[in-house]
């Protein structure tokens, strides 16, 4: 799963599926339509379709192929006509040869063998998400260096040693001959041994890091995180609540429940039971 001059990427030109299985192109087509509100994804399954693409991609448009000979096709017209393709997920592997042709072809490129990435559907779910920089969607396991190098679905890339996957309080240990990524991009299986994306990137990417301790420190400052300092300095339990749940109460202290949208008498009865007034919660 080589990657090539990564870079982040905001799409204002179409995205083209090439696939010469014209079911599975349509499927991808309409995912991606529909996680991005815009119709301009674009199924190329053929020959013809690939030069007549051309005419209207742009130097950000999307490449997601899973054909080979379209792959070549596209990047033999290109080549004709000195055009820069933009980013492009190839799920499909290369020579070596063919190598400097890509980095010349396209900004930033993700390929590799096809059980290296997500399966279809949520491939095409992850290269949408806003928080696609922060999810996986190919890997390469490389005995020869003891590393695992993630594409992200940024199109960026990390590179992350076998040392990393510890083996679980269960004792399960990592089979890096057995590798999938799973779960949209949130998973990464190494046989029976599972790791979770995010604790990868906290350990691997100081960026990442940064932002995560960003968002902790503006949920610190919500609703849900005063009520919940304020219950510990009161030494009052979740279960303490009569009428509430404990389910609801922890939901309003991760912030999943904002302020706003809890009842009046809830939060009169929470108060209470604090023996605060219902305004004095959010100053702790």
């Amino acid at each position: 799963m080589p990657i090539i001059a990564p870079s982040d990427r905001e799409v204002t030109s179409p995205t083209f599926v090439l696939d010469s299985r014209p079911s599975r192109a349509k499927r991808i087509q309409d995912l991606l339509g529909s996680r991005t509100g815009t119709s301009l994804v674009r199924t190329v399954t053929n020959l013809r379709d690939v030069r007549e693409s051309l005419a209207i991609a742009g130097s950000d448009s999307l490449w997601v192929s899973y054909t080979p000979n379209l792959t070549f096709e596209l990047l033999k017209s290109a080549a004709r006509s000195s055009l820069r393709l933009g980013s492009a997920v190839l799920v499909h592997e290369f020579n070596s040869q063919s190598v400097p042709m890509l980095a010349n072809s396209f900004r930033d490129v993700v390929f590799g063998k096809p059980d290296c990435f997500l399966p279809p559907e949520e491939l095409a779910e992850v290269l949408s998400a806003p928080n696609r920089k922060d999810l996986f969607i190919s890997g390469t396991v490389d005995p020869d260096t003891c590393t695992i190098t993630f594409g992200r679905g940024n199109l960026d890339s990390i590179v992350v040693p076998f040392s990393a996957f510890r083996p679980s309080g269960a004792g399960v240990v990592p089979d890096f001959s057995d590798f999938a990524i799973a779960d949209c991009g949130q998973t990464v299986r190494l046989g029976e041994y599972e790791a979770a994306v995010d604790a990868i990137l906290y350990e691997f990417d100081a960026e990442y890091r940064r932002r995560l301790k960003k968002r902790r420190i503006a949920s610190q400052k919500t609703f849900g995180a005063s009520l919940r300092r304020l219950r510990l300095q009161k030494k009052v339990a979740r279960s303490d609540f009569p009428g509430l749940s404990e389910k609801t109460l922890a939901r309003i202290e991760r912030g999943e429940i904002v302020r706003d949208a809890i009842r009046p008498r809830t939060l009169a009865a929470i108060a209470k039971r604090l023996g605060v007034e219902v305004e004095e919660i959010g100053s702790f």
